[in-house]
């Protein structure tokens, strides 16, 4: 009984990790590690929200601002006045991870999502950080910090601003 007991608990708690998620942001840091053990580091914030509305604004070592929701992505790049519109096809969702996520111990979650791996470490229902080795075998890692979780969130913060004079590259 007290085996059943804890595993609904459990269960409870995938749930309520994954599908009580509206909205999501934070501070992060990523890491991408090549086969040759390479490092490359980027810093930000990003913002979620659901279904499909993701914004990463990086900050460090360039300034960048990639706006994804279900169709496309959007990449500003500043410092090379241009932006990306890309088309997408099965891309990335990070709530589509977030709801394939299966409880592996106390504060770790694995999701296969798309063919691919990730590992999602929470504390208290709190998302510390994502993994996963991307298509080109690249070990990539995301740290959050400073995250809110279910805080109201505008819409438009996920509409690509463009400047008139920057480029735009259809891909």
């Amino acid at each position: 009984m007290k085996y059943i007991l804890v595993l609904s608990l459990l269960m409870s708690s995938l749930f309520a990790f994954g599908e009580n998620i509206q909205n999501f942001e934070a501070d992060f840091v990523q890491t991408i590690t090549d086969e040759e053990n390479k490092t490359l580091t980027y810093a930000g914030t990003m913002h979620a929200k659901r279904p499909n509305s993701v914004l990463w604004l990086y900050t460090d070592p360039i300034n960048k601002k990639i706006y994804v929701n279900s169709k496309f992505a959007v990449i500003v790049e500043p410092e090379l006045e241009q932006a990306i519109v890309k088309k997408l096809e099965g891309e990335i969702d990070f709530f589509g991870i977030l709801a394939s996520a299966q409880i592996v111990d106390k504060n770790h979650y694995k999701a296969i999502y798309k063919n691919i791996s990730f590992t999602l470490k929470e504390r208290d229902g709190v998302i510390e950080a994502l993994s996963y080795t991307d298509p080109l075998e690249n070990k990539v890692q995301i740290r959050f910090s400073k995250q809110k979780q279910n805080r109201p969130m505008e819409q438009s913060l996920f509409t690509p601003k463009i400047p008139k004079e920057f480029d735009i590259i259809q891909e």
